[in-house]
């Protein structure tokens, strides 16, 4: 049986690391037909140039700009859902528990643990604040 779960662990990374690097090639492989109208001089329409624009996914270029970025984009949406899930799913414990003194144990402490990550994603929010403000300090008038 252990065997069996390996093999199919191992098939699966491999199937994740064709996805994630072998399809982009393909992909990228593949040449623009349309007439762009950016010709080279010779005349040659075969050469033609591309200006390829990445958009910075960051606000700003600067370290107040990251954190904040990380921490209102990512870090909150993400932690928000998990906490809220993680307190539904106490609930859910107590009310399934009918009276068990260890279910409802294991509910409370599920409770506890979830309100205590609420508390800390709030803490992280604080901080980026706190650092974005005395970056904008530093930098003077």
């Amino acid at each position: 049986m252990l065997k069996n779960k390996k093999n199919i662990l191992k098939h699966l990374i491999l199937g994740t690391m064709i996805m994630i690097f072998v399809i982009p090639l393909f992909v990228s492989a593949q040449a623009s037909t349309g007439n762009t109208g950016d010709r080279t001089s010779t005349g040659n329409t075969g050469n033609t140039a591309t200006n390829i624009v990445i958009a910075n996914p960051f606000k700003q270029d600067t370290i107040k700009g990251l954190i904040e970025t990380i921490v209102n984009e990512i870090l909150m949406p993400i932690g928000g859902v998990v906490a809220v899930m993680m307190i539904m799913y106490a609930g859910f414990l107590y009310v399934t528990a009918r009276g068990d003194p260890g279910q409802i144990k294991k509910a409370h402490d599920a409770l506890l643990w979830a309100v205590i990550g609420a508390a800390i994603l709030l803490g992280a929010w604080v901080i980026s604040k706190a650092i974005g403000v005395t970056i904008d300090q530093l930098k003077g008038p």
